[in-house]
């Protein structure tokens, strides 16, 4: 079945990684795409560098709106989507070849609502590609929907990653009826990807890698600020919904709280966010007096 699929590009100053970005998707053995670039507002070439791809290719859609943060433009590419199936990459990240139409297969294969598909890191010129057993043996692996939930609580990268992030699946559009990706939060994955989960019936794993993360040292991920704090808020919103959930270890949650709790204290010690600190501190000391961490 040669199904559209819509792939969702949020742009913010990313000229530097924009093209690569782009001929990924357009290269793709997957032919039947929907390209939807979401200018958020550049203020470098990013807009010269979509407006290019539209006269090379009509699969291209531009689209430029107000500076919103990355919640705001997925959602704008969200609600303009016509494909029955929708992925997201990041401007500065890319995919690998075949990356689409593996997806897609895993998708049919597995009969599921949701993949989730592999991923290596790309720090130029090098790829750091991951030990196989790090995913599957067989190409196609069936989860339930609280194991993936719980995997977004794995302490090691590659699980951690592969489940948290927006990026690197493939969601049947349908999930986004009533789901969007929260306004103005850093952690943004983390407060919608276990919803998604919830909502499908059947997730698959596509055990290849099919997309490339790369190591951005000007992005936010690698820049600390007290947006970063939204991680905390997170993980307390995901707690309240699931705690009664069967399947759910909650435990397990509750570690990678405590572990976010501990961490961002020695963030805001270390970049002298004092008044913070010490407000963050006194929860995790209440917390642990209450025998919750």
């Amino acid at each position: 079945m040669d199904d559209l699929i819509s792939v969702i590009v949020p742009i913010y100053n990313t000229e530097k990684y924009l093209r690569k970005c782009i001929e990924s998707i357009l290269s793709q053995s997957y032919k039947n795409i929907e390209l939807l670039l979401i200018n958020d507002g550049s203020p470098d070439s990013s807009a010269e560098i979509c407006r290019e791809y539209l006269d090379k290719d009509k699969r291209c859609y531009y689209f430029e709106k107000e500076n919103g943060g990355l919640s705001d433009a997925r959602n704008y590419g969200i609600e303009r989507a016509k494909g029955e199936y929708i992925t997201f990459v990041d401007s500065d990240d890319f995919f690998l070849e075949e990356a689409i139409e593996k997806l897609h297969a895993t998708a049919l294969l597995g009969e599921s609502d949701l993949v989730v598909g592999g991923f290596c890191h790309f720090d130029s010129p090098n790829f750091y590609i991951f030990d196989r057993k790090r995913f599957g043996n067989l190409p196609i692996t069936i989860v339930e929907k609280e194991f993936a939930v719980n995997q977004m609580d794995e302490m090691f990268e590659v699980p951690f990653l592969c489940y948290s992030t927006a990026w690197g699946k493939l969601y049947k559009s349908s999930l986004f009826k009533e789901i969007r990706y929260p306004l103005g939060k850093y952690a943004e994955d983390q407060f919608t990807t276990w919803k998604l989960y919830l909502a499908s019936e059947k997730i698959a794993v596509c055990n290849h890698t099919i997309y490339a993360y790369r190591k951005n040292y000007e992005g936010l991920s690698l820049n600390f600020d007290l947006s970063h704090l939204d991680y905390i808020d997170a993980l307390e919103e995901r707690i309240e919904e699931t705690r009664n959930i069967k399947g759910i270890d909650i435990e397990k949650t509750y570690k990678m709280y405590k572990y976010v709790l501990n961490r961002r204290v020695g963030e805001l010690d270390y970049y002298g966010y004092e008044k913070e600190k010490v407000i963050l501190q006194n929860k995790i000391d209440e917390l642990k007096k209450n025998n919750i961490i």
